[in-house]
C-alpha cells in the first residue's frame, strides 16, 4: 500500500522523486557548499569567528581606533605571489593570513581604506610594479621571484612599504601594519630630552678628546639624532622642556628634590620616559676604585620598582667569554659580570625585544616589583636561574673571573634586567603636589597613568660592549656584535608612539612549539650547569691540594709519597663519581623528553583513531536502534 502511494507521488511530482535519490542529494550538497564558499569569500570576509587561543585574527581596540580615525583616502597594494607560493604551504598560509588582516583593516574603514591584492606573475607588468615599489622578492629554484610585500600611499604624497613579510615577525604583524599606516603622515622628529653622565656626545675622553680629534660620539647617540631632535639636559636643570615627548635618563647624576619632582610630574602627566640606571657604570672612569652608581631615590618606589642597592648580578649561563690578559686558551675566561642575553631570556611577547637577537650587559643590577605596587611590572630582559647577586665593589678594577665563578651559588631565581612599568602610580612628593595643585596655571597631580621602561644597566650604550668600529677610506664603519643599538632605538620609537601602538603586544603565532619539551630541557640544562660548576670548583680545590702535597717532596725528588698517591686515588674516585652524576643528569633529561614523546606518539597513533572508531560505532548503534524502534 505504501509503495503504491510512493509511486503515485512520484508520477505526480517527478522533481521530488529525482531529489529523493541519494546520488542527486550528494551532488546538490556539494553544489550548495561550493556556492556558499564563493559567496562567503566574496561578500562576508569581514565576518569572522576567532576561536584561536591568542585571538590571532581579532583586531585590538587600539587598532580599530587608529583605522577609524583615518580621514583621508589610503591605498594599500598587497603583492602576494599566490600561484608561486602554492608548493610552499607555510608561506602560502602566512600570505593568506596577511591578506585576511588587510581585508579586516579595510572593513573597519571602507570609505578611506582601499585594498588591492595583486599576484605578480613572473615577467608581468605587476612584477615590474613590485620591483619599482622597492619590494624584496624571495628567489626560487626555477629563477622566478616570490613577492610578499605591501605598499601604502595617501592623498598627501605620503608613502610607506613593507618589503617582505617575514615569518619571524608574524606575532607582530598587526603592530607593523599599524606602524606603517601611522607613519604615512610626514610629522617632525619627536623631541627627546637626554640626561646622562656618560660621554655620549663626545665619546671616551670627553670634550677634550673630541677637540683633539681623538673622540667620536657613541654610535647610539648618533642614531638617536637621526630619528629624534635630541636636547641634552644640563646636570643642574630645573625643569623638563615643555615640548619634550620622550625623557631619557642614562646613568643620571645625583639629583636634587626639585629635579626629581620635575621628573615625577612629567611622568605622572603622561610623559614617556626611558630610564637606564647602573650599580657600576663601566663606561665612566675605568681607574675609579669605587663603584659608580646611579639612582632616582624615591621615584622608583613610587613607580612600583625596587633596585637592590650596591648589587650587581653574575650569571654563569650567560657569561661572556673574554680575554683576561696573556695569550692562549687559558687566558679566555667566563666573566659572569658581562652577560650576553639571547633566546628565552628576551621577552618574545614584547614588540621590541621580540625582534632582538642578543643584548650585551656589563655589571648590571636587577629590578624587582615592589610589594603592593599598583603598577604593572612586565619583564623584558631576564637572567638565567644560574645567577646570584654580588656586591658592586667586586666589579671594580680587574676582578678574578675564576674566583667569581667559584663563589657563585645559584639562587635558582631569574632576575629582571629591564622591564616595562605601566598603570596607575602616585607621586613621590604627595605634600608638595597637594600644595601646588589647582588653581595654579600648571597644577601638579598626585597620581596618574604612567608608561615607562626601566633598565638596570647603562653600559648598553657604550660602543665597546656591542659594536666593532673600523676605518675605511676615512669613514667609520660600524659592525654590530649585539642588538643594543636596535633595542634602545626601538624602545625610544615605540614608547614615544601613540597609545594604540603602546597597547599592541605580540599576538602569538600559528605555529605552536613544544613548550613542555622546551621547559624540561631548560630545567635540566640549569641543573646541569649548576652540577658542572660544582665539578669545576671541586677540581680546582683538589688541584690546589695536590700542588701543596707535591711541594712537600724534596727538590728534585721523583719519589711520590704515600700521602700524594692516596690523594690522587681519592681524586680519581671523586672525579668518576662526579662524571657519573653528570651522566645521570643528561640521562634524566633524555628520559623525561622521551617519555613525553612516547605519550604523544600513543595519543596520535592509538588514542585518536580509537576515538574516531568509537564515535563511528556509537553512531551506527544509535541509527540501528532508531530504525528498530521505528519498525516496531
Amino acid at each position: 500500500m505504501a509503495d503504491a502511494q510512493q509511486k503515485n507521488t512520484a508520477r505526480r511530482n517527478p522533481v521530488s522523486a529525482l531529489i529523493a535519490k541519494p546520488a542527486v542529494q550528494i551532488i546538490l550538497a556539494v553544489l550548495l557548499f561550493l556556492s556558499l564558499t564563493v559567496l562567503t569569500d566574496r561578500y562576508l570576509r569581514s565576518l569572522t569567528l576567532d576561536l584561536t587561543e591568542d585571538n590571532l585574527y581579532t583586531l585590538s581596540s587600539g587598532t580599530r581606533d587608529v583605522l577609524k580615525s583615518i580621514d583621508e583616502p589610503v591605498t594599500l597594494t598587497y603583492y602576494f605571489s599566490r600561484s608561486l607560493a602554492a608548493p610552499y604551504p607555510q608561506i602560502l598560509s602566512y600570505g593568506k593570513r596577511v591578506e585576511d588582516m588587510l581585508r579586516a583593516f579595510a572593513a573597519e574603514n571602507p570609505r578611506n581604506i582601499h585594498l588591492s591584492v595583486i599576484d605578480p606573475e613572473p615577467f608581468s607588468v605587476a612584477e615590474d610594479d613590485a620591483v619599482a615599489a622597492g619590494l624584496k622578492g624571495l628567489p626560487l629554484m626555477d629563477r622566478s621571484t616570490l613577492y610578499l610585500g605591501l605598499t601604502a600611499t595617501n592623498s598627501l604624497d605620503g608613502e610607506a612599504s613593507i618589503g617582505y613579510f617575514s615569518e619571524e615577525r608574524e606575532k607582530f604583524l598587526e603592530y607593523d601594519l599599524i606602524k606603517m599606516l601611522t607613519g604615512l603622515d610626514a610629522n617632525p622628529r619627536p623631541r627627546l630630552a637626554l640626561l646622562t653622565q656618560l660621554p655620549m656626545q663626545f665619546g671616551p675622553g670627553g670634550p677634550q678628546a673630541m677637540m683633539q680629534g681623538r673622540g667620536q660620539p657613541y654610535v647610539v647617540y648618533e642614531q638617536l639624532q637621526e630619528f629624534f631632535f635630541v636636547e641634552d639636559l644640563a646636570a643642574d636643570f630645573t625643569e623638563i622642556p615643555a615640548e619634550t615627548e620622550l625623557l631619557m635618563l642614562v646613568h643620571p647624576p645625583a639629583l636634587s628634590d626639585d629635579q626629581l619632582y620635575a621628573i615625577d610630574q612629567f611622568v605622572l602627566k603622561g610623559g614617556r620616559a626611558l630610564v637606564f640606571l647602573d650599580p657600576h657604570a663601566e663606561a665612566m672612569d675605568p681607574r675609579a676604585m669605587t663603584a659608580n652608581a646611579s639612582t632616582l631615590g624615591p621615584l622608583l618606589e613610587a613607580w612600583g620598582v625596587t633596585v637592590p642597592e650596591g648589587k650587581v648580578v653574575g650569571d654563569a649561563a650567560l657569561a661572556q667569554r673574554v680575554q683576561m690578559g696573556g695569550s692562549g686558551l687559558d687566558s679566555v675566561k667566563d666573566y659572569i659580570f658581562w652577560l650576553s642575553v639571547s633566546g628565552d631570556f628576551l621577552s618574545d611577547e614584547d614588540i621590541v625585544t621580540g625582534s632582538i637577537d642578543s643584548l650585551n650587559f656589563a655589571s648590571a643590577g636587577v629590578l624587582e616589583k615592589t610589594e603592593g605596587a599598583t603598577t604593572t611590572f612586565q619583564p623584558l630582559v631576564t637572567t638565567s636561574s644560574v645567577a646570584m647577586l654580588y656586591d658592586a665593589a667586586r666589579a671594580v678594577g680587574v676582578p678574578d673571573p675564576d674566583a667569581l665563578l667559584r663563589e657563585l651559588e645559584p639562587t635558582g631565581q631569574a632576575y629582571t634586567l629591564a622591564a616595562r612599568i605601566s598603570g596607575k602610580a602616585k607621586t613621590a612628593f604627595p605634600e608638595r603636589a597637594a600644595a601646588e595643585g589647582a588653581p595654579n596655571a600648571n597644577p601638579a597631580v598626585g597620581e596618574g597613568d604612567i608608561n615607562i621602561v626601566v633598565a638596570s644597566d647603562s653600559d648598553l650604550f657604550d660602543d665597546r660592549f656591542w659594536v666593532q668600529l673600523q676605518e675605511l677610506l676615512g669613514q667609520r664603519i660600524v659592525v654590530p656584535l649585539a642588538g643594543n643599538g636596535s633595542f634602545i632605538l626601538n624602545l625610544a620609537d615605540h614608547i614615544s608612539g601613540s597609545e594604540a601602538l603602546l597597547a599592541l603586544r605580540g599576538r602569538g603565532i600559528s605555529k605552536r612549539p613544544f613548550e613542555v619539551v622546551d621547559r624540561l630541557r631548560r630545567e635540566a640544562e640549569a641543573k646541569y650547569l649548576a652540577e658542572e660548576q660544582r665539578l669545576e670548583d671541586q677540581l680546582a680545590g683538589m688541584e690546589d691540594r695536590l700542588a701543596q702535597l707535591e711541594a712537600q717532596n724534596p727538590d728534585g725528588s721523583q719519589v711520590v709519597s704515600p700521602e700524594v698517591e692516596a690523594e690522587k686515588t681519592r681524586f680519581r674516585d671523586q672525579l668518576l663519581e662526579t662524571r657519573k652524576a653528570l651522566r645521570e643528569v643528561n640521562r634524566s633529561l633524555r628520559s623525561d623528553i622521551e617519555a613525553l614523546g612516547g605519550w604523544l606518539a600513543v595519543i596520535n597513533i592509538v588514542a585518536v583513531p580509537l576515538l574516531v572508531i568509537l564515535f563511528a560505532l556509537v553512531r551506527v548503534y544509535v541509527r540501528r536502534r532508531a530504525l528498530a524502534e521505528s519498525r516496531d
